[in-house]
């Protein structure tokens, strides 16, 4: 369970943030997710989760994870990664500045019968209004 569990994860994370397939939101979270800290803007349920991706699809060209680091425990996955992308869209109500971004999180993620239930997480949203700014 817990290797199916990383995979489904993996799985939003590489095909849906970083190769822009929005639908693989659909597959992997459940309709009635509860998302615990939420981005802003971000409601609940898949649709919350599916807003999120979009928005760093839209926000981000060029994506790719430096680091994406799994590990498993019953029923939750525990996820470290480092996001980057070039700024080319709005991204956190932000227009496009063409910069290189560095994005780095950590989240919490609850499975149940293969979809995700649960998440909580912590982006460093700080770290790259600052990256905007300078």
């Amino acid at each position: 369970m817990s290797e199916a569990n990383i995979t489904a994860v993996r799985r939003l994370t590489q095909v849906g943030f970083v190769g822009g397939e929005i639908d693989v939101v659909d597959e992997v979270v459940a309709d009635e997710c509860i998302d615990h800290d939420p981005m802003p803007g971000q409601g609940q349920g898949r649709e919350g989760q599916r807003h999120t991706c979009q928005m760093v699809v839209n926000g981000l060209s060029n994506r790719s994870t430096l680091r994406d680091e799994f590990l498993a425990v019953g029923d939750t996955v525990i996820e470290n990664w480092v996001f980057q992308g070039t700024h080319t869209g709005e991204f956190l109500g932000v227009p496009a500045t063409g910069k290189q971004l560095q994005v780095r999180g950590i989240e919490i993620w609850r499975l149940a019968n293969g979809k995700i239930v649960e998440r909580w997480g912590v982006v460093d949203a700080a770290g790259v209004m600052e990256q905007l700014a300078s």
